[in-house]
């Protein structure tokens, strides 16, 4: 069962030597040895010489490995199959000390657990990655569960060697330049890795499913897992639709069909608590008209923003049968000028927004199958900066 987080449009009808990092899902097998050209592109292949203007790699033809020659110009950085990567303008020019330090480059192992790198402020995360969409859910190094925007992030590093750039080669590369000292302290002195344990207070709802009410349909363990990271998802897709309805980037064809698509997420009657700095107090609204008036306002300009999307209270089965949970997030508000030159209104809140797996049964193949709906509920504020 796979599921996508689409974008905002189709939601409408190198460094000073080497460094570890292990970026992507596949694994260590799989990883891929890759390097990467100045327009994006990349080949999965090795390099195995350079000089002061060129650089040759080599490329398989069957069982037969053959050389080919590219500008050094036009490569920004190299990854091997274990994840550590080499930016180019770092390489010797004299080919035989190249040919060694590829060598070396190409056998070094890799970081102990999974390694987020932020842009702003550049930061370096060890992480033991559990749920991956829009937002980023995991184990820090005391065990804690957070989460990151992928947005914020320059690159996300997995244990097992794959890899992932989430900037263009160029942009990434004074980052990953400005993070190597600490990526290479934290993945040298590192013991083997162990997953970080998980909370007592997690432990229940993470591994075990609540038991089944007489005479009511449950998911098993596998079900469990996917539907609680479809429900993220659908939260992320809530938050990419206010930004459309909110921008004036977009139609108002486009912001009143992104209105309709978001009422689709939710059940009936639920209502959003909204506060503001420029008032006291928390209003409370329905869904509809909180959306028909966000694209009503006073702004050259909106942009919102959701980050740190996380569970607060797993799935957990009722007695009517369906599961309830909460997710939180914090949403960020910027209403800018008309000249879209200065910022009127900025603010953080918190929200939690209530989740609801709904079973419905449908015929496949004349049989009756037991299919879950995801629904939104309530959303409340838990705190506002």
């Amino acid at each position: 069962m796979n599921f996508k987080l689409l974008n905002p449009r189709e939601l409408l009808p190198g460094l000073a030597g080497c460094i570890l990092l292990g970026l992507g899902t596949a694994t260590p097998a799989q990883a891929q040895e890759k390097f990467y050209w100045s327009n994006g592109s990349s080949f999965s292949n090795r390099i195995v010489e350079a000089d002061e203007r060129e650089l040759k790699y080599e490329e398989k033809k069957g069982d037969t490995p053959h050389k080919r020659t590219e500008d050094r110009e036009n490569v920004i950085v190299a990854f091997n199959a274990y994840g550590m990567y080499l930016i180019i303008d770092k390489l010797p020019n004299d080919p035989e000390t190249s040919r060694m330090t590829l060598k070396k480059f190409y056998n070094t192992t890799g970081c102990p657990t999974d390694v987020l790198i932020r842009a702003t402020p550049l930061e370096v995360i060890p992480a033991t990655i559990r749920v991956e969409g829009e937002a980023i859910n995991f184990l820090n190094e005391a065990g804690k569960s957070t989460s990151i925007n992928k947005n914020d992030l320059v690159a996300i590093i997995y244990k097992n060697g794959s890899h992932q750039l989430l900037r263009e080669p160029e942009e990434a590369k004074s980052f990953l330049n400005s993070a190597f000292d600490r990526v290479r302290r934290y993945c040298s002195s590192k013991p083997p890795h162990k997953d970080p344990p998980i909370p007592d207070d997690e432990k229940e709802t993470i591994t075990k499913i609540p038991e089944k009410p007489p005479g009511k349909p449950t998911l098993n363990e596998k079900e469990y897992q996917e539907y609680s990271k479809k429900a993220l998802i659908v939260v992320e897709q809530f938050a990419e639709y206010l930004q459309v309805i909110a921008s004036r980037n977009f139609s108002l064809n486009e912001r009143d069909a992104a209105v309709k698509n978001a009422l689709k997420l939710f059940l009936p009657d639920s209502k959003i608590k909204v506060s503001s700095k420029n008032r006291k107090g928390i209003s409370e609204q329905t869904i509809e008209s909180y959306l028909k008036r966000l694209k009503m306002l006073p702004y050259g300009e909106v942009q919102i923003k959701w980050s740190n999307i996380e569970y607060v209270d797993q799935f957990k089965q009722a007695d009517d049968g369906n599961y309830y949970g909460r997710i939180i997030g914090s949403q960020t508000f910027t209403g800018f000028s008309e000249t879209g030159e200065s910022v009127k209104y900025s603010d953080v809140t918190r929200k939690d927004v209530k989740v609801k797996l709904q079973s419905y049964e449908k015929q496949v193949d004349g049989k009756d199958e037991v299919n879950w709906s995801v629904l939104l509920g309530n959303i409340g504020v838990v705190e506002n900066d």
